[in-house]
């Protein structure tokens, strides 16, 4: 039987996403949710996902409905660490040094150890604010530790020695194999290039193709095993830019056939409110620094494909079983 984790990436960063979010955590679609806590409100957001998360355990007979993980970011929002080679040298508006941009990250300028300082920083800081509840797993915000192999490795050291009272095993990551480096089918809808290549090829991170051979991504499967760190056997990651029924049904449809456990990525979005013209409020939005305002309409297609979705019936047709990070 296969088994999935449904995600939604990119929470604490504005209200767009946020909006996006509550409503698939309201509507029983998400299980999992990824949180900033590098924006300037992060905080006060993460308090509205809490109250969220007590109020919907009200309503499931005791039983909490999803899990809250680090979405650790190196590349959105401003440093916990302050003034590193993980930043600019020149702060934002409110005084704190900014992380470098996503698009041609400057890998080898970074030094590993200020990698793990901030790591550690922002897993404390998430512990803190979720008080009494145990983070549940971690990911990183447009893939960066998963491109490089020493990264990655300092990346998962750190995860492997972040010391909580609340956790019973080392924190789970998510998949460093792709759907694409699976033997799983890919919906294209006549795409040549998947939307998720594309966007790795804008970024510049065609640069990285040497690091992220079967050979690579193998190498790092074994040094998470080795630090007994787990994660789910693929990420399924095709949905980004492709964001059609007919997509979702193949995923599951695909994952019916297989014994793997996978995580079903999502980046949502909504104004939280009508509005006449989307794409216009969308323009008329003040961006956080690391998000990227051409993918906001796509969160809403995203949302509004979850929202159709019967998600119990099609684990029940498909003989899927939704899951946490700690059970893949």
């Amino acid at each position: 039987m296969g088994s999935l984790i449904l995600t939604a990436d990119d929470y604490g960063a504005c209200d767009f996403i946020d909006n996006g979010i509550i409503r698939a955590v309201r509507e029983g679609k998400i299980n999992t949710v990824t949180a900033f806590v590098t924006h300037p409100d992060s905080k006060e957001r993460m308090e509205t996902l809490l109250m969220l998360r007590e109020e919907l355990k009200q309503k499931n007979s005791g039983s909490y409905t999803f899990n809250i993980g680090l979405h650790f970011s190196l590349t959105s929002g401003t440093a916990l660490t302050g003034y590193s080679t993980l930043t600019s040298d020149e702060t934002g508006d409110d005084g704190k040094y900014e992380f470098h941009e996503a698009k041609n990250y400057p890998f080898r300028k970074v030094k590993l150890e200020h990698l793990q300082h901030e790591l550690t920083a922002q897993l404390n800081l998430l512990d803190t604010w979720l008080g009494n509840i145990a983070i549940d797993h971690v990911t990183n915000h447009h893939g960066i530790c998963y491109l490089d192999i020493d990264f990655f490795e300092e990346y998962i050291k750190a995860i492997s020695l972040f010391n909580s009272a609340k956790l019973k095993n080392r924190l789970p990551i998510r998949s460093p194999w792709s759907w694409l480096k699976s033997d799983m089918k890919v919906w294209k809808k006549g795409k040549l290039v998947v939307p998720t290549i594309r966007q790795g090829i804008e970024l510049g991170m065609w640069k990285k193709l040497a690091d992220l051979t079967n050979r690579q991504l193998k190498l790092r499967e074994t040094q998470a095993y080795e630090l007994a760190i787990d994660f789910p056997h693929f990420l399924a990651d095709t949905f980004y830019g492709q964001p059609f029924g007919e997509n979702l049904d193949h995923l599951f449809s695909e994952l019916s056939k297989k014994n793997y456990s996978i995580e079903f990525m999502f980046h949502l979005g909504h104004p939280g409110h009508l509005v006449n013209d989307l794409e216009q409020t969308i323009d008329n939005l003040i961006m956080p620094h690391g998000i990227d305002r051409g993918y906001f309409l796509n969160r809403t297609k995203e949302l509004d494909v979850l929202s159709g979705t019967n998600i119990e019936n099609k684990l029940t047709q498909n003989n899927l079983k939704k899951i946490f990070f700690a059970e893949a």
